[in-house]
């Protein structure tokens, strides 16, 4: 499912030969990360294959811009959709301020003293499941 999303390998710019590492043991890395909330640097590359931190920390940023992450969740809702897996009954839409430090969708925080901040939406369908999450600026309607 994730293989076909994933991008061409780009050509290093030293001029380099192919990757060494399987995109999958990266992918496989990348899962472990998000199912421990681990830190990077105890990640146990070797065992999982992915050669170092760095490596799958690379991949994962080089994925996250080319959106292989927001394809990926909509192959999954299409597959869940198709078998009638989603509960269509009822949905849930909330949001969340928070700081904003690094810029972004940024704006006066009404909750925090007018301090730069923002705003997390996120919508799901009955069981739960996340449908979409966006982030705003923090006075924009949810």
């Amino acid at each position: 499912m994730v293989a076909p999303l994933l991008p061409a390998a780009p050509r290093p710019w030293y001029g380099g030969g192919r990757r060494t590492v399987l995109d999958r043991n990266c992918f496989a890395a990348i899962v472990y990360m998000a199912r421990t909330s681990t830190s990077w640097r105890l990640l146990p590359a070797q065992e999982l294959g992915c050669g170092s931190s760095a490596t799958a920390w690379r991949r994962l940023n080089e994925w996250a811009k080319a959106g292989v992450f927001e394809q990926l969740h909509l192959e999954v809702l299409d597959r869940l959709g198709l078998a009638g897996r989603l509960d269509w009954s009822r949905a849930s839409v909330d949001s969340a301020s928070v700081r904003a430090k690094r810029g972004g969708h940024v704006g006066a925080n009404p909750v925090d003293r007018g301090k730069p901040g923002s705003k997390i939406n996120l919508a799901c369908e009955g069981s739960g499941l996340p449908l979409t999450a966006v982030v705003t600026g923090p006075t924009s309607p949810t």
